[in-house]
């Protein structure tokens, strides 16, 4: 009864990191094409990020800083999406099912994924700090991506465990 209730305060957690992920990669996506008709509005995009340096720099820069940051928002929703199929799909009773085994893994890719175009991104901003163009808090919204790289990496040694998992219930289902 007690994991029952963990798990569903944590499912409740991973709905609002959801919703909050949705509402941020909308509101930047939603700033981006304001901003496409009013260069003005890149001053303040979201949250305090101001690219307008980099958009009066080069536009097609600041499109692809913004396209970095839009991704990276929307693809962290995405893992968020990928956590609660998970708790749809978990059963306490037979919790190693291949469904989760596959969820866990597309997880553990999406991390590495987010953790390697975070690095790219991050990169590339510097580039631009480096040419002296100044980028406000570009970093709140890119990351440094090594969290993600470890997050990834763990997610994919826990995905392993579980496919063993897996083979050993299916093997006692088999023994009964």
């Amino acid at each position: 009864m007690k994991t029952q209730k963990i798990l569903s305060i944590l499912n409740v957690i991973v709905w609002i990191i959801f919703i909050g992920s949705c509402i941020k990669a909308g509101a930047l996506t939603f700033t981006f094409i304001i901003t496409i008709v009013n260069p003005e509005g890149a001053k303040n995009l979201y949250e305090g990020l101001n690219l307008y340096e980099l958009y009066q720099y080069n536009t097609n820069s600041y499109k692809s800083m913004m396209s970095f940051i839009i991704f990276l928002a929307g693809y962290k929703a995405y893992l968020a999406f990928l956590v609660i199929q998970i708790f749809q799909r978990l059963n306490l009773t037979a919790p190693f099912s291949e469904m989760i085994m596959q969820l866990i893994i597309k997880i553990s890719y999406s991390a590495l994924a987010i953790g390697l175009l975070s690095v790219i991104a991050t990169s590339y901003s510097e580039d631009f700090i480096k040419k002296g163009v100044p980028l406000s808090n570009t970093y709140d919204f890119i990351g440094s991506g090594a969290e993600y790289l470890f997050f990834g990496g763990i997610i994919f040694i826990i995905a392993q465990v579980f496919k063993r998992g897996i083979e050993i219930q299916s093997e006692n289902d088999l023994t009964i």
